[in-house]
């Protein structure tokens, strides 16, 4: 067997494997909803989630809005054309991420873009990480 043709077949290997492990990027998903419906919402929801509470963080209160406004948040490695991303953490608030993101990706691309962000020493072998 030529070297690439192994070489290949590990890489296939663990993006397989990262991408079954539940790894990847947190989503928004609504049944018949597209991205001007997201926006809408989750702009109202930022928003809302903006406005200081004793003891809630604006994550929380965020998850709280879009759930009650019938979206469900979703871990994937590839966003389907119906899954939106939306601001995760504090610093997202400032200045929300694309909803798209993600978007046309591969199962292969994310699997090797989840194992680029850990450590070098537990990267399959294979993988090629580029600095970004």
């Amino acid at each position: 067997m030529k070297p690439w043709r192994s070489a290949g077949r590990s890489i296939l290997a663990a993006a397989a494997l990262l991408a079954s492990a539940g790894c990847g990027l947190h989503y928004w998903q609504r049944p018949g909803a597209d991205v001007q419906d997201f926006q809408q919402d989750s702009g109202s929801c930022v928003a809302e989630a903006k406005v200081p509470r004793l003891g809630i963080e604006p994550e929380q209160m965020y998850r709280v809005c879009m759930r009650a406004r019938g979206w469900q948040r979703i871990q994937t490695g590839v966003p389907e054309p119906n899954q939106f991303r939306g601001p995760e953490e504090v610093a997202d608030f400032a200045a929300p991420p694309s909803p798209t993101v993600g978007q046309g990706a591969t199962h292969t691309d994310a699997a090797i873009d989840i194992a680029c962000r850990g450590p070098r020493v537990s990267r399959p072998a294979g993988v090629v990480c580029h600095p970004r």
